[in-house]
């Protein structure tokens, strides 16, 4: 989870209305959600704005992601997910704006990743597992990690149920059974 700071200069903050607290991202799967909490102010009908640029791109102007947003939170799939992002945030009521609140985002980075599907099948006495995904859902559709990953891998662990020992099973023992994918260059697990 990223945690947000607060953008300083004089021409950033207005001051008006108090700044958006407790700004966060989550992502999973590289589908990624800005949140944050209202600030404390009695006014009603306050919106919120969400700007980004790319930190790869030398530009100072930031582009609008989301803008007159009534909930608390942005969705933010439709950037690269090969990108680094400055992200900022405020809140506006009428003609009255709080100052920018800040997050750097990059998303390869910066999401959790889930776990595998599993389809298990037992035949002959042997067990059989396939695996696939998991799966990013982005706006352009759904799409293995690998494709953005490069390298996957899965890790398959079983143990008896009730123990944590991994010693060899025989048939007719009920056994519990984990399973991990990962990307060897980042060390990330789901």
């Amino acid at each position: 989870m990223l945690v947000s700071q607060r953008l300083t200069g004089s021409h950033w903050v207005s001051g008006a209305i108090p700044e958006p607290r407790n700004a966060r991202i989550t992502s999973v799967n590289l589908h990624s959600t800005l949140h944050w909490d209202p600030p404390r102010f009695p006014k009603e009908n306050i919106t919120y704005t969400v700007q980004y640029k790319s930190t790869y791109m030398l530009q100072d102007s930031y582009e609008s992601l989301c803008a007159g947003l009534r909930l608390p939170r942005c969705e933010l799939s439709s950037l690269s997910a090969y990108g680094d992002y400055e992200l900022r945030l405020r809140a506006e009521a009428g003609p009255e704006r709080s100052g920018w609140l800040g997050l750097r985002f990059r998303p390869m980075e910066n999401t959790t990743i889930g776990p595998p599907e599993v389809r298990l099948r037992s035949e002959a006495g042997a067990l059989h597992a396939d695996f696939w995904g998991p799966l990013a859902e982005r706006s352009q559709g759904r799409w293995p990690l690998k494709q953005y990953y490069g390298s996957w891998k899965y890790r398959i662990l079983y143990w008896r149920r009730g123990s944590s020992d991994t010693q060899l099973a025989s048939a007719s023992q009920v056994w519990a059974l984990g399973t991990l994918g990962f990307t060897p260059k980042l060390s990330e697990n789901g």
